[in-house]
Parts: C-alpha cells; structure tokens; sequence
C-alpha cells in the first residue's frame, strides 16, 4: 500500500511538471487597453465655448516635427470633421476664411491663396500681412469671391491637409470634402453683421487645427476687453448725438446711401444709427428722403468708397449741403470696414475714433492713431494704420473737402 501511494505521489508530479513546460511554450496574449478616447461635448457653435477635440490616434514623433493627433471638430455649421492636429498644409477659401488664420499667426502653414488674394493689400487689414511676407507669390487656388466655384483642381495640386472654408461658396463644404477626399472645416463670422458669438468660436477651433490654442485664447481675451472697454466708457451716456454711417462697402463699392442698421462699432458703443429706424440691412440701401428727414448730427464716411461719395457731392451738391453735418463741417472718415467680409481688427479700430468723435471727453485718454497700432499689433503682428491711413486718403479726419456754401 505505501509503495502504491508513493508511486501516486511521483505521477502527480510528472503531470503537473509536463503541465507547466507545455503551458510556457504557449505564446503569451498581451491584454492592452485601447487608447482611451473621450467623446466630444457635441453642442451648437452658440452654446459651445471650448472645441470638441477627441483625441484618438497619435504618430511617432520625431525631434523635428511634432506628433499629430486625430481630433474630432465640430465647426461653425455642426458639421463633425475628423482631422489630425496640428495640421502642415492648409488653404482658406472663401471670403473672410484667411483673414482669420492670418490673425491666429498661422501663414506658415499656407500652400496656396486665391487670387483676389493677390491684389495690393487696400481694403483687407490682414492682406498687409500677405504682402510683408512675401505670401502673394503662393500657389493660386481658385479666383475667390462670394458665391464662387471652388477650383477643385488647383486645391488638390496644393495638397493641403485641411481646407478652411468660408460657406458663401457656391458649393457645399460637404461637396468639396467628398470631391476632395480632404477634410474641410467651415468658419463664419455673419453674414450681413459681424456675429461675435460665431467669430470667437470660428477662432476657437481653428486654433485647435492650426495648433495656435493659445493663440486663440489670446486674441479673444483682448476682444473681449475692447469690448468691455468701449461699454464701459459709453453705456451711463444719456444724450446721445444722432449718428449716419454712409457709403459701407457690399460686394464691391458702394454709394453714400450704403448703410446698415446695428453698425458694429456704433453697437460697441451703445449708440444707434438713423439705420436703425428702418432696419437697413447690409446691400440694401436707405432713401435720400430719410436722410434728409433724419437730418443726423454727425456723420461718418466709409473710406473705401470716398470717390463714390465724392463724385456724388459734386452732382448733387444741393442734397449734401441740406443735411446738418455738412453744412457745419461734421463729416468724419472711418477706415474700410468690409472687404471679403467683415476686417475685424478695423472694426475695433474705427469704434475707439469714432467714439472719440462722439463722446470726446469718454475717450480723452484715447489717441486714435496710438490706439489703431496697438489692435492692428495685436492682430496682425505689425502696425499698419499709417499704411492704410496713406492709401485711404489721410485716414482719421473731418472730411472738409466737403464745402458748403
């Protein structure tokens, strides 16, 4: 019986022992937890104040280039796009699209403009930025303008990664990037106004794209201060003068009687317009008889249509010299405020001279011209104001070539 239970005993362990040795020739599996990706907060651009970004995939990084992720982007139409960030290689088609990765410092990134791009910079506060780098001699990419063909096939010979797309193009965003196979991310800042709602989360996820986040954060904090800025010093005012803003720019030039009701800068300055009474919309013009009736007490001319008004003055001088303002010298200049959309920077601009015009002792710390350097600065990298004020007929100033009398 002992030799049985001891002979039990060694055939336990030789089983157990051959066991083992046929277990560790078995390949191990390795158990690896995926990389983790957190699902984006999808709400609309109005409710969304940080971009979606979902991180999902990253590639080997190297000591000169830095890694890319996936990211999922929800843009300004609630169109989800997956791109890798931060993209190399990018065009922006459409009105007002480069001017805002101009601003967010991104021209490194371009490999192709349109060719409105191509123009002398007069009119486009960051088409300066184009000319001082040499950027105009990039690759052509499509004609440009509102409501126009995308080129297709120039845009494919750019190979850029992204395209940023303004969606007052003929074609669809979602008809480019199926035509291209490239991912098209839209941003928009008002059609007819300026929607800042829009405009900073335009810049939001652009930033993300083109890797300049904290760029975006920047530029954006610094609106919002002029913003603050311009409330603060207007919004206790109780008399208020009556105010025409004339001759804004549409797609393409305009005359005198160009306006538009909740001007931007007359909105930051809690002042409202003659415009406002008729609810004037962006290309639709107002009527000489409501001027006339109106008669407002100050008015201010669009520079980038001062031939038109011009011209205007010496055939109808008779009209001009019944309204107030020209009779007793109250005609002011402000810079271009649309061209290719809205110039944003010009747009802050133009609001602290005119608030100094209006309410001279709110803004008796305020020198225009130091002022407009500083915002241009901010947005463009560079002074320009003594540049614009040069091609626009002296810039800031009462326009008393306007005589009466």
């Amino acid at each position: 019986m002992r030799s049985n239970w001891v002979w039990a005993i060694v055939v336990a362990i030789i089983t157990a022992v051959v066991a083992a040795i046929y277990l560790l020739q078995i390949p191990s599996e390795k158990t690896e937890t995926p990389y983790a990706a957190t699902t984006p907060i999808v709400t609309t651009p109005a409710e969304q104040t940080t971009p979606a970004t979902t991180y999902t995939q990253t590639s080997q990084t190297t000591s000169t280039v830095p890694a890319q992720k996936e990211v999922k982007i929800r843009d300004v139409l609630g169109r989800e796009v997956v791109v890798k960030v931060p993209v190399r290689r990018v065009v922006a088609i459409g009105p007002g699209a480069l001017r805002l990765v101009v601003y967010l410092n991104a021209t490194d990134k371009l490999v192709g403009i349109e060719n409105l791009e191509t123009r002398p910079p007069q009119g486009r506060d960051y088409a300066y930025v184009l000319w001082a780098k040499n950027l105009t001699k990039l690759p052509i990419v499509g004609q440009g303008g509102p409501d126009t063909q995308v080129n297709f096939e120039a845009v494919l010979k750019a190979e850029p990664d992204v395209i940023i797309m303004s969606p007052s193009l003929a074609n669809t965003p979602d008809e480019v990037q199926t035509k291209t196979g490239i991912p098209v991310i839209t941003v928009r800042y008002g059609a007819l106004d300026v929607n800042f709602t829009e405009l900073f989360y335009s810049i939001k996820i652009l930033g993300v794209v083109l890797g300049r986040e904290q760029r975006a954060e920047e530029l954006i904090n610094y609106m919002k201060t002029l913003m603050e800025d311009l409330n603060r010093r207007t919004a206790e005012i109780s008399n208020r003068p009556t105010v025409y803003v004339g001759a804004i720019s549409f797609k393409g030039g305009q005359p005198f009687t160009s306006t538009q009701a909740q001007f931007p800068p007359l909105v930051l300055l809690n002042t409202p317009s003659i415009a406002d009474r008729y609810g004037i919309k962006l290309g639709v013009h107002i009527q000489k008889e409501a001027i006339l009736k109106e008669d407002p007490q100050i008015i201010f001319v669009d520079l980038g249509n001062y031939i038109n008004v011009a011209q205007d003055f010496n055939k109808s001088k008779d009209f001009y010299c019944s309204l107030t303002a020209f009779k007793e010298g109250r005609v002011y200049a402000i810079l271009p405020f649309n061209f290719y959309l809205t110039n944003v920077a010009t747009l802050f601009v133009n609001a602290y001279y005119m608030g100094k015009v209006l309410y001279p002792d709110r803004f008796a710390d305020v020198d225009p011209v130091e002022k407009a350097d500083e915002i241009y600065t901010k947005f463009l990298g560079m002074p320009i104001y003594q540049k614009m004020a040069k091609n626009f007929k002296g810039g800031f100033r009462e326009l008393t070539e306007f005589k009466c009398g």
